[in-house]
Protein backbone atom coordinates (compact mmCIF):
# COMPACT_ATOMS: atom_id res chain seq x y z
CA UNK A 1 0.00 0.00 0.00
CA UNK A 2 1.63 3.45 -1.05
CA UNK A 3 1.17 6.42 1.49
CA UNK A 4 -0.52 9.87 0.22
CA UNK A 5 0.41 13.08 2.15
CA UNK A 6 -2.48 15.79 1.13
CA UNK A 7 -2.86 19.11 1.66
CA UNK A 8 -5.56 21.82 1.15
CA UNK A 9 -5.75 25.87 0.82
CA UNK A 10 -8.99 27.28 1.48
CA UNK A 11 -11.03 30.19 1.59
CA UNK A 12 -11.79 29.78 5.18
CA UNK A 13 -11.76 27.23 8.28
CA UNK A 14 -15.14 26.36 7.98
CA UNK A 15 -15.46 22.75 7.40
CA UNK A 16 -19.35 23.21 5.65
CA UNK A 17 -19.42 26.58 3.98
CA UNK A 18 -15.35 27.13 3.05
CA UNK A 19 -14.28 25.86 -0.53
CA UNK A 20 -11.18 24.18 -1.39
CA UNK A 21 -9.19 26.68 -3.56
CA UNK A 22 -5.66 24.55 -4.11
CA UNK A 23 -5.00 20.90 -3.27
CA UNK A 24 -2.13 19.05 -3.74
CA UNK A 25 -0.70 15.41 -2.93
CA UNK A 26 2.14 13.40 -3.33
CA UNK A 27 2.27 9.27 -3.38
CA UNK A 28 4.67 7.92 -1.75
CA UNK A 29 6.10 4.22 -0.62
CA UNK A 30 6.27 2.90 2.75
CA UNK A 31 9.56 4.07 2.35
CA UNK A 32 8.67 7.98 1.88
CA UNK A 33 10.52 7.92 -1.91
CA UNK A 34 8.03 9.91 -3.95
CA UNK A 35 5.95 7.73 -6.67
CA UNK A 36 3.73 10.75 -8.36
CA UNK A 37 2.37 14.18 -7.21
CA UNK A 38 -0.87 16.18 -8.03
CA UNK A 39 -0.92 19.95 -7.86
CA UNK A 40 -4.71 21.42 -8.76
CA UNK A 41 -6.45 24.97 -8.05
CA UNK A 42 -10.28 26.12 -8.54
CA UNK A 43 -11.64 29.17 -9.51
CA UNK A 44 -13.89 30.68 -6.14
CA UNK A 45 -17.30 29.73 -6.30
CA UNK A 46 -19.77 32.43 -6.96
CA UNK A 47 -21.96 32.18 -3.52
CA UNK A 48 -18.55 31.67 -1.83
CA UNK A 49 -17.20 34.87 0.14
CA UNK A 50 -12.90 34.50 0.90
CA UNK A 51 -11.94 35.76 4.36
CA UNK A 52 -9.40 37.89 4.71
CA UNK A 53 -7.38 36.26 6.88
CA UNK A 54 -7.09 33.32 4.99
CA UNK A 55 -6.26 35.54 2.22
CA UNK A 56 -3.79 36.67 4.01
CA UNK A 57 -2.44 33.74 4.77
CA UNK A 58 -1.99 31.63 1.73
CA UNK A 59 -1.33 34.88 -0.65
CA UNK A 60 -4.38 34.21 -3.01
CA UNK A 61 -4.56 37.07 -5.00
CA UNK A 62 -8.25 38.43 -6.48
CA UNK A 63 -6.83 37.56 -9.74
CA UNK A 64 -6.11 33.80 -8.72
CA UNK A 65 -9.57 33.60 -7.37
CA UNK A 66 -11.05 34.49 -10.71
CA UNK A 67 -9.01 33.17 -13.43
CA UNK A 68 -11.46 31.82 -15.95
CA UNK A 69 -8.53 29.74 -17.16
CA UNK A 70 -8.02 27.71 -13.96
CA UNK A 71 -10.70 24.72 -13.31
CA UNK A 72 -14.15 25.72 -11.97
CA UNK A 73 -14.78 23.94 -8.39
CA UNK A 74 -16.72 21.02 -10.04
CA UNK A 75 -13.53 20.01 -12.57
CA UNK A 76 -11.01 20.88 -9.53
CA UNK A 77 -12.96 17.87 -7.47
CA UNK A 78 -13.38 15.79 -10.90
CA UNK A 79 -9.84 15.57 -11.42
CA UNK A 80 -8.82 15.49 -7.63
CA UNK A 81 -11.34 12.43 -7.02
CA UNK A 82 -10.15 10.52 -10.16
CA UNK A 83 -6.42 10.54 -9.16
CA UNK A 84 -7.24 9.65 -5.86
CA UNK A 85 -9.01 6.61 -6.72
CA UNK A 86 -6.25 5.77 -9.43
CA UNK A 87 -3.41 6.02 -6.00
CA UNK A 88 -6.02 3.83 -4.45
CA UNK A 89 -5.82 1.78 -2.20
CA UNK A 90 -3.51 4.06 0.15
CA UNK A 91 -2.95 5.05 3.70
CA UNK A 92 -4.19 8.98 3.30
CA UNK A 93 -2.17 11.41 5.65
CA UNK A 94 -1.92 15.28 6.10
CA UNK A 95 -0.90 17.71 8.87
CA UNK A 96 -4.19 18.26 10.65
CA UNK A 97 -5.41 16.56 8.41
CA UNK A 98 -7.90 14.38 10.42
CA UNK A 99 -9.04 17.86 12.36
CA UNK A 100 -9.52 20.16 8.82
CA UNK A 101 -8.29 19.32 5.46
CA UNK A 102 -10.46 16.18 4.97
CA UNK A 103 -13.48 17.89 6.05
CA UNK A 104 -12.99 20.31 3.53
CA UNK A 105 -12.33 17.78 0.89
CA UNK A 106 -15.49 15.48 2.40
CA UNK A 107 -17.62 18.74 1.58
CA UNK A 108 -15.84 19.36 -1.81
CA UNK A 109 -16.57 15.54 -2.73
CA UNK A 110 -20.63 15.56 -1.13
CA UNK A 111 -20.96 19.29 -2.85
CA UNK A 112 -20.67 17.90 -6.45
CA UNK A 113 -22.16 14.21 -6.44
CA UNK A 114 -19.62 12.10 -5.27
CA UNK A 115 -19.42 10.02 -2.05
CA UNK A 116 -17.23 11.78 0.46
CA UNK A 117 -15.66 8.95 2.14
CA UNK A 118 -13.41 8.40 -0.03
CA UNK A 119 -10.26 8.36 2.13
CA UNK A 120 -11.62 5.76 4.35
CA UNK A 121 -13.03 3.39 1.50
CA UNK A 122 -11.57 2.01 -1.56
CA UNK A 123 -9.64 0.08 0.95
CA UNK A 124 -8.20 2.77 1.90
CA UNK A 125 -7.24 4.71 5.55
CA UNK A 126 -5.94 7.22 6.77
CA UNK A 127 -3.95 8.91 9.42
CA UNK A 128 -2.86 12.35 10.65
CA UNK A 129 1.04 13.63 11.14
CA UNK A 130 0.48 16.06 13.21
CA UNK A 131 -1.15 13.72 16.03
CA UNK A 132 1.89 11.53 15.49
CA UNK A 133 4.24 14.89 16.30
CA UNK A 134 2.55 15.05 19.16
CA UNK A 135 2.88 11.84 20.09
CA UNK A 136 6.44 12.57 19.41
CA UNK A 137 6.49 15.04 21.97
CA UNK A 138 4.69 12.94 25.16
CA UNK A 139 6.24 9.26 23.87
CA UNK A 140 10.11 10.46 22.90
CA UNK A 141 10.43 14.22 23.58
CA UNK A 142 13.94 14.38 21.94
CA UNK A 143 13.01 13.19 18.32
CA UNK A 144 11.72 16.42 16.87
CA UNK A 145 11.78 20.26 17.94
CA UNK A 146 8.42 21.73 19.32
CA UNK A 147 8.25 25.18 19.54
CA UNK A 148 7.38 27.07 22.55
CA UNK A 149 4.33 30.09 22.44
CA UNK A 150 3.91 31.93 25.54
CA UNK A 151 5.55 28.59 27.43
CA UNK A 152 2.99 25.93 25.29
CA UNK A 153 4.36 24.21 22.82
CA UNK A 154 2.64 24.75 19.27
CA UNK A 155 2.44 21.99 16.73
CA UNK A 156 1.72 25.08 13.50
CA UNK A 157 3.14 23.12 10.84
CA UNK A 158 5.25 26.16 9.34
CA UNK A 159 6.83 26.56 12.44
CA UNK A 160 7.45 22.67 13.83
CA UNK A 161 8.92 22.14 9.98
CA UNK A 162 11.68 25.14 10.69
CA UNK A 163 12.42 24.20 14.50
CA UNK A 164 13.21 21.32 12.54
CA UNK A 165 15.40 21.76 10.00
CA UNK A 166 13.12 22.32 6.81
CA UNK A 167 13.85 25.36 4.33
CA UNK A 168 12.90 24.54 0.91
CA UNK A 169 9.12 25.58 -0.35
CA UNK A 170 6.56 28.01 0.56
CA UNK A 171 4.83 28.18 3.83
CA UNK A 172 0.49 27.67 3.29
CA UNK A 173 0.86 26.59 -0.43
CA UNK A 174 -0.62 23.42 -0.64
CA UNK A 175 2.42 21.81 -2.23
CA UNK A 176 5.01 23.34 0.45
CA UNK A 177 3.06 21.80 3.04
CA UNK A 178 3.48 18.61 1.78
CA UNK A 179 6.89 18.10 1.34
CA UNK A 180 7.12 20.10 4.87
CA UNK A 181 4.54 17.35 6.71
CA UNK A 182 6.91 14.30 4.48
CA UNK A 183 10.35 16.27 5.37
CA UNK A 184 8.70 15.77 9.49
CA UNK A 185 7.99 12.26 8.83
CA UNK A 186 11.34 11.14 7.90
CA UNK A 187 12.48 12.73 11.18
CA UNK A 188 9.79 10.35 12.83
CA UNK A 189 10.37 7.36 11.26
CA UNK A 190 14.57 7.84 11.83
CA UNK A 191 14.04 9.12 15.74
CA UNK A 192 11.01 7.68 16.51
CA UNK A 193 10.70 4.52 15.11
CA UNK A 194 8.16 3.69 17.72
CA UNK A 195 5.55 6.18 17.15
CA UNK A 196 5.57 5.68 13.80
CA UNK A 197 4.82 1.72 13.63
CA UNK A 198 1.85 2.52 16.17
CA UNK A 199 0.42 5.20 13.47
CA UNK A 200 1.21 2.96 10.56
CA UNK A 201 -0.59 -0.26 12.60
CA UNK A 202 -3.64 1.54 14.15
CA UNK A 203 -4.51 3.84 10.61
CA UNK A 204 -6.45 0.36 10.03
CA UNK A 205 -9.99 0.66 11.73
CA UNK A 206 -9.82 -3.33 11.67
CA UNK A 207 -6.46 -3.05 13.56
CA UNK A 208 -7.59 -0.84 16.72
CA UNK A 209 -10.94 -2.35 17.27
CA UNK A 210 -8.90 -5.96 17.91
CA UNK A 211 -6.95 -4.59 20.00
CA UNK A 212 -9.41 -2.30 22.49
CA UNK A 213 -11.45 -5.57 22.45
CA UNK A 214 -8.41 -7.62 23.46
CA UNK A 215 -6.39 -6.03 25.20
CA UNK A 216 -7.84 -5.53 29.04
CA UNK A 217 -6.03 -2.44 29.66
CA UNK A 218 -4.37 -0.05 27.06
CA UNK A 219 -2.65 3.64 26.67
CA UNK A 220 -4.46 6.09 25.19
CA UNK A 221 -2.94 9.45 24.51
CA UNK A 222 -3.13 13.02 22.54
CA UNK A 223 -3.91 16.08 23.43
CA UNK A 224 -7.43 17.96 24.63
CA UNK A 225 -7.90 21.95 24.95
CA UNK A 226 -4.07 22.23 23.62
CA UNK A 227 -2.48 20.17 26.48
CA UNK A 228 -1.79 16.32 26.42
CA UNK A 229 -2.90 13.35 28.27
CA UNK A 230 -2.34 9.96 28.46
CA UNK A 231 -4.41 7.57 30.87
CA UNK A 232 -4.34 3.69 31.11
CA UNK A 233 -8.10 2.46 29.60
CA UNK A 234 -9.96 -0.08 28.89
CA UNK A 235 -12.71 -0.68 26.62
CA UNK A 236 -16.39 -0.59 28.18
CA UNK A 237 -18.99 -0.72 25.28
CA UNK A 238 -19.80 0.07 21.42
CA UNK A 239 -21.99 3.20 20.54
CA UNK A 240 -24.54 1.08 18.66
CA UNK A 241 -25.61 3.96 16.21
CA UNK A 242 -22.11 4.85 15.57
CA UNK A 243 -20.00 1.90 15.04
CA UNK A 244 -16.71 3.30 15.04
CA UNK A 245 -16.76 4.86 18.25
CA UNK A 246 -15.89 3.01 21.35
CA UNK A 247 -16.22 3.94 25.22
CA UNK A 248 -13.13 3.96 27.11
CA UNK A 249 -12.38 4.16 30.56
CA UNK A 250 -9.68 5.77 32.23
CA UNK A 251 -8.77 3.44 34.70
CA UNK A 252 -7.21 6.29 36.83
CA UNK A 253 -10.86 6.90 38.55
CA UNK A 254 -11.61 3.51 40.73
CA UNK A 255 -14.95 2.57 39.23
CA UNK A 256 -16.25 1.75 42.56
CA UNK A 257 -16.28 5.18 43.24
CA UNK A 258 -19.15 5.44 41.05
CA UNK A 259 -21.79 2.55 41.77
CA UNK A 260 -23.22 5.04 45.10
CA UNK A 261 -23.57 7.74 42.54
CA UNK A 262 -27.39 9.15 41.83
CA UNK A 263 -27.81 9.83 38.12
CA UNK A 264 -27.23 13.56 38.83
CA UNK A 265 -24.14 13.07 40.42
CA UNK A 266 -23.03 10.62 37.89
CA UNK A 267 -23.45 13.02 35.42
CA UNK A 268 -21.58 15.49 36.72
CA UNK A 269 -18.52 13.13 37.26
CA UNK A 270 -18.70 12.21 33.79
CA UNK A 271 -19.03 15.89 32.56
CA UNK A 272 -15.83 17.02 34.72
CA UNK A 273 -12.07 17.86 32.89
CA UNK A 274 -10.99 14.51 34.15
CA UNK A 275 -13.46 12.75 32.97
CA UNK A 276 -13.68 8.65 33.21
CA UNK A 277 -14.89 8.49 30.02
CA UNK A 278 -13.78 8.96 26.94
CA UNK A 279 -14.84 8.67 23.26
CA UNK A 280 -12.40 6.32 21.02
CA UNK A 281 -12.87 6.86 17.50
CA UNK A 282 -11.66 3.39 15.77
CA UNK A 283 -11.23 4.74 12.53
CA UNK A 284 -9.55 8.13 13.19
CA UNK A 285 -6.10 7.25 13.65
CA UNK A 286 -6.21 7.01 17.92
CA UNK A 287 -2.89 6.99 19.86
CA UNK A 288 -2.52 3.61 21.50
CA UNK A 289 0.52 1.95 23.36
CA UNK A 290 0.77 -0.76 25.99
CA UNK A 291 -0.05 -0.33 29.06
CA UNK A 292 3.54 -0.75 30.47
CA UNK A 293 4.85 2.40 27.90
CA UNK A 294 2.56 4.97 29.39
CA UNK A 295 4.25 7.99 29.71
CA UNK A 296 4.86 10.23 32.84
CA UNK A 297 2.23 12.12 32.53
CA UNK A 298 -0.18 9.25 33.16
CA UNK A 299 -1.50 9.09 36.48
CA UNK A 300 -2.68 5.72 36.64
CA UNK A 301 0.95 4.09 35.95
CA UNK A 302 1.32 4.54 39.84
CA UNK A 303 -1.22 1.84 40.42
CA UNK A 304 0.34 -1.29 39.81
CA UNK A 305 -0.45 -3.93 37.10
CA UNK A 306 -2.81 -5.36 39.93
CA UNK A 307 -4.69 -2.25 41.19
CA UNK A 308 -5.17 -2.22 37.54
CA UNK A 309 -6.31 -5.45 37.10
CA UNK A 310 -8.71 -5.11 39.78
CA UNK A 311 -10.14 -2.09 38.42
CA UNK A 312 -10.33 -4.13 34.97
CA UNK A 313 -12.22 -7.19 36.39
CA UNK A 314 -14.74 -4.54 38.07
CA UNK A 315 -16.07 -3.20 35.11
CA UNK A 316 -15.69 -6.57 33.45
CA UNK A 317 -18.33 -8.07 36.24
CA UNK A 318 -20.48 -5.21 36.20
CA UNK A 319 -22.63 -5.24 33.05
CA UNK A 320 -24.80 -2.88 34.78
CA UNK A 321 -22.46 0.01 35.65
CA UNK A 322 -20.89 -0.22 32.06
CA UNK A 323 -24.31 0.82 30.49
CA UNK A 324 -25.11 3.04 33.15
CA UNK A 325 -22.50 4.93 32.49
CA UNK A 326 -22.38 4.83 28.86
CA UNK A 327 -26.15 5.83 29.14
CA UNK A 328 -25.41 8.59 31.39
CA UNK A 329 -21.98 9.82 29.19
CA UNK A 330 -24.40 9.65 26.40
CA UNK A 331 -26.89 12.04 27.91
CA UNK A 332 -24.29 14.57 28.11
CA UNK A 333 -23.81 14.60 24.06
CA UNK A 334 -25.47 17.85 22.99
CA UNK A 335 -28.04 17.59 20.20
CA UNK A 336 -27.83 20.21 17.20
CA UNK A 337 -31.31 20.37 15.39
CA UNK A 338 -30.83 19.52 11.51
CA UNK A 339 -30.10 22.35 9.31
CA UNK A 340 -32.01 23.76 6.55
CA UNK A 341 -28.56 24.06 4.68
CA UNK A 342 -27.90 21.07 2.34
CA UNK A 343 -23.89 21.75 2.90
CA UNK A 344 -24.39 20.81 7.06
CA UNK A 345 -26.86 18.22 6.29
CA UNK A 346 -23.54 15.73 5.02
CA UNK A 347 -23.80 13.52 8.15
CA UNK A 348 -27.61 13.26 7.94
CA UNK A 349 -27.46 9.82 6.10
CA UNK A 350 -25.70 7.40 4.11
CA UNK A 351 -26.68 7.94 -0.07
CA UNK A 352 -28.63 4.67 -0.72
CA UNK A 353 -26.68 2.32 -3.46
CA UNK A 354 -29.08 3.54 -6.32
CA UNK A 355 -28.45 7.08 -5.68
CA UNK A 356 -24.91 5.86 -5.96
CA UNK A 357 -25.28 4.58 -9.36
CA UNK A 358 -26.88 7.81 -10.33
CA UNK A 359 -24.45 10.24 -9.57
CA UNK A 360 -22.26 7.85 -11.48
CA UNK A 361 -24.64 8.23 -14.65
CA UNK A 362 -24.87 12.26 -13.74
CA UNK A 363 -21.23 12.72 -14.31
CA UNK A 364 -21.16 10.17 -17.51
CA UNK A 365 -24.07 11.43 -18.98
CA UNK A 366 -23.98 14.86 -21.88
CA UNK A 367 -25.14 18.10 -19.36
CA UNK A 368 -28.27 18.22 -21.61
CA UNK A 369 -29.11 15.13 -19.83
CA UNK A 370 -28.34 15.89 -16.34
CA UNK A 371 -31.27 17.66 -14.82
CA UNK A 372 -33.59 14.41 -15.87
CA UNK A 373 -30.78 12.35 -13.52
CA UNK A 374 -31.58 14.79 -11.24
CA UNK A 375 -35.11 13.82 -10.66
CA UNK A 376 -34.20 10.63 -10.60
CA UNK A 377 -32.50 10.59 -7.18
CA UNK A 378 -34.48 9.35 -4.20
CA UNK A 379 -32.56 11.53 -1.73
CA UNK A 380 -33.37 15.38 -1.55
CA UNK A 381 -29.96 16.68 -0.85
CA UNK A 382 -28.66 14.94 -3.92
CA UNK A 383 -31.62 16.79 -6.07
CA UNK A 384 -30.51 19.99 -4.21
CA UNK A 385 -26.82 20.01 -5.28
CA UNK A 386 -27.38 18.30 -8.53
CA UNK A 387 -29.25 21.47 -9.35
CA UNK A 388 -26.98 23.59 -8.19
CA UNK A 389 -24.08 22.03 -10.40
CA UNK A 390 -25.81 22.68 -12.75
CA UNK A 391 -26.73 26.03 -12.36
CA UNK A 392 -22.73 26.96 -11.68
CA UNK A 393 -21.63 25.00 -14.75
CA UNK A 394 -24.35 25.19 -17.19
CA UNK A 395 -26.65 27.92 -16.21
CA UNK A 396 -28.20 28.20 -19.87
CA UNK A 397 -29.71 24.47 -19.60
CA UNK A 398 -32.06 25.58 -16.68
CA UNK A 399 -35.53 27.95 -17.59
CA UNK A 400 -34.94 31.67 -17.05
CA UNK A 401 -37.18 31.33 -13.54
CA UNK A 402 -34.93 28.99 -12.32
CA UNK A 403 -31.65 30.80 -13.68
CA UNK A 404 -33.20 33.67 -11.42
CA UNK A 405 -34.41 31.91 -8.59
CA UNK A 406 -30.61 30.36 -7.85
CA UNK A 407 -28.58 33.46 -8.87
CA UNK A 408 -31.04 35.41 -6.34
CA UNK A 409 -30.85 32.94 -3.49
CA UNK A 410 -26.59 33.03 -3.69
CA UNK A 411 -26.58 37.01 -3.74
CA UNK A 412 -28.93 37.03 -0.73
CA UNK A 413 -26.40 34.32 0.74
CA UNK A 414 -23.62 36.68 -0.09
CA UNK A 415 -25.36 39.27 2.13
CA UNK A 416 -26.27 37.17 5.14
CA UNK A 417 -30.03 37.32 3.87
CA UNK A 418 -31.58 34.16 5.70
CA UNK A 419 -32.36 32.17 8.89
CA UNK A 420 -29.57 30.13 10.30
CA UNK A 421 -26.28 32.46 8.74
CA UNK A 422 -22.92 30.66 9.97
CA UNK A 423 -20.42 31.13 6.72
CA UNK A 424 -19.06 34.35 5.92
CA UNK A 425 -20.87 37.15 4.52
CA UNK A 426 -19.59 40.07 2.31
CA UNK A 427 -20.28 42.52 5.15
CA UNK A 428 -18.40 40.94 7.75
CA UNK A 429 -15.77 40.54 5.60
CA UNK A 430 -15.20 43.83 4.53
CA UNK A 431 -15.59 44.85 8.05
CA UNK A 432 -12.79 42.26 8.33
CA UNK A 433 -10.91 43.95 6.16
CA UNK A 434 -10.89 47.63 7.55
CA UNK A 435 -9.97 45.90 11.20
CA UNK A 436 -7.01 44.44 8.75
CA UNK A 437 -6.05 47.29 6.89
CA UNK A 438 -5.73 49.69 9.85
CA UNK A 439 -3.18 47.39 11.75
CA UNK A 440 -1.35 46.20 7.97
CA UNK A 441 2.09 46.78 7.77
CA UNK A 442 3.34 48.64 4.37
CA UNK A 443 4.34 45.94 2.65
CA UNK A 444 0.36 43.93 3.08
CA UNK A 445 -1.80 47.25 2.05
CA UNK A 446 -1.84 46.86 -1.50
CA UNK A 447 -2.99 43.27 -1.38
CA UNK A 448 -5.44 44.17 1.47
CA UNK A 449 -6.62 46.94 -0.72
CA UNK A 450 -6.70 44.78 -3.69
CA UNK A 451 -9.21 42.05 -1.83
CA UNK A 452 -11.25 45.39 -0.85
CA UNK A 453 -11.99 46.45 -3.76
CA UNK A 454 -12.85 43.53 -5.05
CA UNK A 455 -15.02 42.18 -1.98
CA UNK A 456 -16.49 46.53 -2.45
CA UNK A 457 -17.68 45.42 -5.63
CA UNK A 458 -19.15 42.39 -5.54
CA UNK A 459 -21.44 43.82 -2.37
CA UNK A 460 -22.08 46.29 -4.66
CA UNK A 461 -23.44 44.30 -7.67
CA UNK A 462 -25.11 41.76 -5.31
CA UNK A 463 -27.20 44.96 -3.12
CA UNK A 464 -28.26 46.00 -6.90
CA UNK A 465 -29.24 42.84 -7.86
CA UNK A 466 -31.69 42.07 -4.58
CA UNK A 467 -33.41 45.64 -5.26
CA UNK A 468 -33.85 44.93 -9.09
CA UNK A 469 -35.74 41.47 -7.74
CA UNK A 470 -38.29 42.97 -6.01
Amino acid sequence: MSLVFYDTETTGLDPFFDQVLHFAAIQTDTDLKEIDRFNIRSRLLPHVVPAPSAMRINRMSVSQLTDSSIPSHYEMVRAMRAKLLEWSPSLFLGWNSLGFDENLVRQALYQTLHNPYLTNNNGNSRSDVMRMARACSIFTPAALTIPLEDGRKIFRLAEVARANGFKQGREHDAVGDVEATIFLCRLIMEEALEVWSSFMRFSKKAAVVDYIREEPAFCLSGFSQGEPFSCIATTIGQNQKNKAEWYVYDLSVDPKSLLRLSHDDLAARLAEVAEPVRRLKSNAAPVLFPAEDAPEICASRKLGPKELERRVKTLEADANLRERVISVFESLREEYPASPHVEKQIYDGFIQDADEDLMDAFHAADWSKRKAIVGKFGDPRLKTIGMQLIHLERPDLLDKGIRLAHHLAATKRLLGQGEDISWLTLPEALEQLEVMLAAAPGAELKFLREHERYLRERHKEALAHVKSSR
